[in-house]
């Protein structure tokens, strides 16, 4: 970055974002929704919101992140319900915390319907240019964005930028002993933007990923394949998907894969194969050449999606490996082989592949290759996206150092937000742990330092039970609605269903089950077990095997009060379902979450003097300083920062802050941290 005291800006805008990918995409519709005027620059129209790696949205937390991305206002569940080729619910035998929504795009259709989002969007504006150096100027003292240079010599003036540039930066793919400068294939790598940022001291760092080889379908023998078809129960990510309102694009599929019509969509199945021992040792044997073991390969890969080499060296008493066979579009016979990232040389991955009888006789049509990249080190931003260094530039995706297509576009719905919010002079928006999903990969992010790509898991969320896909509405909508972010009708929506849902266990609370004949013939009329006590309705539906979709209907001739609710929305039915059976668990959870949240709005000043403060040990010292908690709740969540650190810190807290903090003693801030720190462990 360079110093912008005096240019000569063609255009100026609100924001500018830098990048059309899944984060770039959400940061421009986000601040936009908020009344910005936006510019949106990549070096390729025809891949804006692209899958670069896996064709599909979803799954265990990151499915979650998807529906929190909905009910802020965000477009990625639509355009996944508009372009989906099939769709499950993983984890279906689970609790309803970890049960996840995971769908397979047409990539291509994917695509288009983001840009065709983008396009739609009132005051956004779209060029096919490449960011290569964002301006700052000093104002009182503070480094702060002015203006961003393009390649094709423009120079755009903005109150705020968001930077989304993926694995651009300095980017190099590498496949055996061949490598090559790009982020992806086909497209080159940014070392000018990397400069840029590393100009103002932003500290950068170098991490890994990969992507597998993909074949022509027309060579699988999919008799021996296990076939995975999609639901036959119509599932949504989004609330428009739900309500009917979901205009969706779908064409007709290549004989190669028949299309599996159940009532409610067309779907193609995906297929499971599994690797041999042959495979693996053919990888032992050639591993000299893959440049993850020779030294080839510097930066560091994510360890939730490992390589097929990495797998079969670090598991090596595994006689197989599950690979899934994922067509990427209704009119292609190109196929992902998900689990089969890889770096390995081509002639070795072609031969790997043909060890698996169902591809036996596999052409490959994209070889797979690793990525290295630079990314900048989580310290270096604040819970909003914000950069600690340059107020007014954001960050957001990849490039935080994050993998996953839904990571990147729940940060890049914040930082959108937050860039627009920057530019209004108005308070950042900061989700909370206890929030949503999205809210604990920003404290993660910012807190813990990761040494590896962050990849989003249930077991990362301590209040999971409460962060579920099925009321991220409910839980969001008023934040989403303050932000500018959705509108008042579907706010209103919203609040009507909760009053739905509320209405629903208030009625089955004031019915009662009696043990008669009457009402045990009803029950069992419908698959529902006897009663031998009288019980109300809702304790009733607590029990083991009962589903509210079958015990409204039976109990309607018993109870009339409760015909209102027999057309209610599925949705809504299955919410209520879930409160009634969590009940009491929920409400332990809130106990937590409200004790954590004391902590929390201990709020630590940005100038806070960490040198000052005699007692705190210099390990925990150090740490404080690197990352620069914005609150008492964070600290205790750094590595190295003790539970008697945190009780010096509070003292000294309260002392600055005076009368501004809750007051409390310091055994109740020990009895929080304790249980913030057992459950976050």
């Amino acid at each position: 970055m360079t110093d912008a005291t005096t240019i000569d800006a063609t255009t100026t805008y609100d924001v500018i974002v830098i990048g059309a990918g899944h984060a770039g995409c959400e940061a421009a519709l986000a601040a936009a929704r908020t009344g910005a005027s936006v510019l949106v620059l990549t070096p390729n129209l025809d891949r804006i919101g692209y899958m670069p790696c896996n064709p599909s949205i979803g799954g265990p937390a990151k499915g979650h992140i998807v529906s929190e991305i909905d009910a802020l206002g965000g477009e990625m569940a639509r355009a996944i319900d508009r372009t989906a080729l099939q769709i499950r619910l993983l984890n279906a035998s689970k609790g309803p915390a970890v049960q996840a929504l995971r769908a397979q795009a047409d990539k291509t259709l994917y695509s288009m319907a983001m840009k065709e989002a983008l396009e739609l969007q009132p005051g956004v504006e779209i060029r096919q240019e490449a960011a290569v150096r964002v301006n700052v100027q000093i104002v009182n003292g503070t480094p702060r964005v002015a203006s961003v240079e393009t390649d094709f010599g423009a120079t755009y003036r903005c109150g705020a930028a968001v930077i989304t540039a993926g694995t651009f930066l300095r980017g190099s793919m590498i496949a055996g002993e061949w490598r090559s400068a790009g982020g992806r294939s086909g497209e080159s790598a940014d070392s000018g933007l990397a400069m840029s940022i590393g100009d103002v001291g932003i500290r950068l760092r170098r991490l890994k990923t990969g992507t597998p080889p993909r074949i022509d379908a027309r060579t699988i023998d999919f008799s021996l394949t296990e076939v995975q078809p999609g639901s036959d129960e119509p599932l949504w990510f989004s609330l428009a998907g739900r309500a009917g309102e979901i205009e969706r694009i779908e064409l007709p599929p290549i004989a190669v894969f028949p299309g599996q019509s159940n009532g409610w969509r067309t779907q193609l199945p995906c297929y499971h194969v599994e690797t041999n021992e042959v495979g693996h040792e053919l990888i032992v044997n050639n591993v000299d050449r893959s440049p993850m073991y020779n030294g080839a390969i510097d930066g560091i890969g994510p360890r939730y999606c490992p390589s097929i080499e990495d797998k079969v060296m670090r598991f090596r008493h595994k006689t197989s490996h599950g690979l899934f066979l994922e067509p990427e579009g209704w009119r292609t016979t190109e196929v992902y082989v998900q689990g089969a990232n890889t770096s390995l040389p081509q002639d070795v991955q072609l031969a790997f592949l043909r060890t698996i009888p169902a591809l036996r006789e596999a052409r490959i049509t994209r070889f797979g290759y690793a990525v290295e990249y630079d990314a900048i080190e989580p310290t270096e931003l604040t819970p909003s996206f914000a950069s600690k260094r340059v107020a007014g530039l954001l960050l957001a995706g990849q490039v935080n150092g994050t993998s996953g297509y839904e990571e990147a576009a729940g940060q890049g719905l914040v930082a959108g937000v937050n860039a627009a919010r920057f530019v209004a002079g108005a308070e950042p928006l900061v989700l909370r742990r206890d929030q949503s999903y999205i809210g604990v990969m920003a404290d993660d992010l910012t807190t813990q330092q990761f040494v590896e790509p962050y990849r989003m898991l249930t077991s990362r969320a301590e209040h999971r039970l409460h962060l579920r896909s099925d009321n991220a509405d409910y839980r969001l909508a008023e934040i989403a609605h303050a932000a500018g972010l959705i509108a008042d009708a579907r706010r209103e929506r919203i609040t009507s269903d909760r009053r739905a849902v509320d209405a629903l266990l208030h009625a089955l609370a004031a019915c009662h089950v009696s043990p008669n004949n009457a009402t045990n013939d009803a029950l069992a009329l419908h698959g529902l077990p006897t009663v031998n006590r009288s019980m109300t309705a809702l304790d009733y539906s607590r029990r083991p095997g009962v589903a509210l979709h079958r015990l409204l209907p039976a109990l309607t001739p018993i109870h009339s009060s409760l015909a209102r609710f027999n057309d209610i929305d599925p949705h809504i039915l299955t919410h209520a379902g879930i409160e009634a059976t969590y009940h009491a668990y929920v409400e332990k959870e809130q106990l937590h979450i409200d004790r954590a949240r004391r902590m929390e709005d201990m709020l630590i000043p940005a100038s806070f003097d960490y040198v000052a403060i005699s007692g705190l040990r210099n390990e925990a010292r150090e740490k404080l300083l690197d990352i620069r908690p914005t609150s008492v709740g964070q600290a205790t969540r750094i590595a190295g920062v003790t539970p008697s650190d945190v009780a010096v810190l509070l003292v000294h807290v309260r002392r600055t802050a005076a009368g501004a903090i809750m007051p409390e003693t310091i055994d109740d801030s020990r009895e929080s941290l304790a249980t913030s720190q057992a459950t976050v462990g």
